[in-house]
């Protein structure tokens, strides 16, 4: 398993070859109202009617910037438009590109917190991203009693005589396992508790342990992803992976 952390470092928009074992990362910025106006006739009908839903303009703008965003950067990579892109959701929720249109077997996963996105494209091969803003006033070791499980609680109490670290600690274990159930598809409703992930500041990010697959930590590799000031975020990829770049539009 790939274990070393990335740099903050994320690249002008140009597009580079999307080599077997790479995974690119986009940055998106979700604040502008103009480009969310443009991007609107880029949705489908059906894209256009979950965001009419939102009744807070700024979640509305958030969607349409999300998903219309995914739409050019996906389009980027299987040589279409944006708008002929076709989506089907898998089992547990987990969205595709629908196969047999003759596309190169792009897999991708987007997540978006607040005024960001992230989107993760990988060639052929599962792959998850989480990112989540830090939250003022969070009671941290009380939320990970319900969600983590009990190696993670003790790693994070472990950190309870410095208030930042346990911020720090609870949204890295946070993004890593949510990232780790998108990549695998299973998503959330398989449960939090089954698996451990490294969280403490400064140790590698890894997936420690699933007890539900024994043989799952040498299949996938998990990378902490630094897109903003205040926010945590998680990549995993299924193994072998080759470098990963990160991109901002």
């Amino acid at each position: 398993m790939t274990t070393e952390a990335l740099p903050a470092d994320w690249r002008p928009r140009p597009h580079t070859p999307l080599d077997a074992h790479d995974v690119h990362v986009w940055r998106v910025a979700l604040a502008d109202e103009a480009r969310a106006a443009s991007y609107w006739a880029l949705l489908s009908d059906d894209e256009r009617r979950r965001a009419s839903r939102f009744v807070r303009d700024v979640h509305r703008r958030r969607f349409v910037l999300a998903h219309g965003a995914l739409r050019i950067i996906l389009a980027g990579y299987v040589g279409t438009e944006p708008t002929s892109l076709d989506f089907v959701t898998g089992e547990h929720g987990k969205p595709a590109l629908r196969q047999g249109s003759g596309w190169p077997a792009v897999e991708f996963n987007l997540s978006h917190s607040d005024d960001l996105a992230l989107v993760a494209v990988a060639h052929a091969r599962p792959v998850g991203v989480d990112l989540e803003r830090w939250s003022e006033g969070v009671e941290y070791l009380e939320l990970a009693e319900r969600f983590f499980s009990p190696g993670e609680r003790d790693a994070l109490r472990a950190l309870a005589h410095a208030p930042r670290l346990v911020e720090q600690g609870f949204f890295a274990a946070w993004t890593r396992k949510e990232a780790y159930l998108k990549a695998t598809g299973q998503g959330i409703t398989r449960g939090l508790h089954h698996f451990d992930v490294a969280l403490a500041p400064g140790d590698p990010p890894r997936l420690l342990a699933d007890r539900l697959d024994d043989g799952a930590t040498a299949r996938w590799s998990m990378i902490a992803l630094e897109p903003a000031p205040r926010y945590s975020a998680a990549l995993v990829v299924a193994a072998p992976l080759g470098l990963v770049l990160q991109f901002t539009m």
